[in-house]
């Protein structure tokens, strides 16, 4: 089935001046979505810009995501704005700190970055959403969650810290309030959906060329052509991790709890897939959801 054309569709990705997030911004683009890149840098928003199709058609929206004021100005600036049709929540600290560090709202720093600043983001773009015909909000977790449990009590502040952890419970707590987002908008009628999806497995060595924002070395290109068909099931390109969160904002129709990865859970073409229980849990959502808006000090969405 050909993927529906995105013509005159808004769509935010956040992170997407490099990476996965880039590639997410460029498949989008490809279909003819304007794209707004939402990232710190206004020299490697440009740069990637300017290699996404129509560059004169998208934007750089300032956003850090560690930095409270950064995310609250953004924010305000989306949600008093035109109609936004999808915000794809794709950037955060993949690397967590060495040692234990304090974040935004003053949990554990990864899990501060890439969920709860993503959600303030979201609470106060939100309208813009709202004002759309259809919108879709898509949520960014890991195949991770299948290897390290969520720890429903430590998740914002652990008392035994490992950076491994650490960003497996971002992203458990991504799946989880992603999909308790989707509960609470089917059920308030709302045109908003929200999606989740992971990218699987990922490394540069496979990823094709973007010069200046992804360049290999001509011995790499050689050795990655050479290796790709014996690891093709372990590990991927980012251009293909990117497929996922792109099929998640372009099928047609979504099933309730709709969750896209790889087909083989690490690569492959994307599909609908099942996450970890726990991510589906509706009395955990309700907990996870309680505990962020006690965090954020306002309700996600509206109620």
């Amino acid at each position: 089935m050909d993927t529906p054309r995105l013509d005159g569709r808004s769509i935010i990705v956040t992170g997407a001046t490099s990476g996965i997030g880039f590639f997410v911004a460029e498949g989008l683009a490809r279909l003819g979505a304007q794209i707004t890149v939402a990232a710190r840098s206004a020299e490697k928003a440009q740069s990637a810009i300017a290699l996404l199709p129509e560059p004169g058609r998208h934007r750089h929206l300032e956003l850090d995501l560690a930095d409270l004021e950064s995310v609250r100005a953004a924010g305000s600036r989306i949600g008093a704005g035109p109609p936004v049709h999808g915000l794809v929540m794709n950037a955060g600290v993949i690397a967590a700190h060495p040692t234990y560090s304090e974040g935004p709202f003053g949990v554990e720093s990864t899990v501060g970055v890439n969920v709860l600043a993503h959600l303030e983001f979201l609470r106060l773009s939100f309208p813009a959403l709202a004002h759309a015909p259809e919108a879709r909000v898509i949520s960014t977790g890991s195949f991770l969650t299948k290897k390290i449990p969520f720890d429903a009590d430590g998740w914002l502040a652990p008392s035994a810290y490992r950076p491994r952890a650490a960003y497996a419970m971002s992203k458990h707590a991504a799946e989880i309030v992603g999909f308790e987002l989707d509960r609470r908008l089917v059920a308030s009628g709302s045109r908003v959906r929200s999606v989740v999806s992971h990218p699987g497995s990922a490394i540069d060595a496979l990823t094709p060329d973007r010069p200046p924002l992804q360049q290999r070395s001509a011995l790499v290109r050689t050795l990655a052509t050479a290796v790709a068909p014996v690891f093709s099931r372990v590990v991927q390109g980012k251009d293909a991790a990117a497929q996922p969160a792109i099929a998640a904002m372009t099928t047609p129709m979504l099933p309730a709890a709709a969750y896209f990865g790889p087909r083989t859970g690490a690569t492959g073409a994307p599909i609908l897939t099942t996450p970890v229980p726990t991510s589906l849990n509706p009395e955990l959502g309700r907990s996870v959801w309680q505990q962020v808006e006690e965090r954020l000090g306002a309700p996600i969405i509206p109620e």
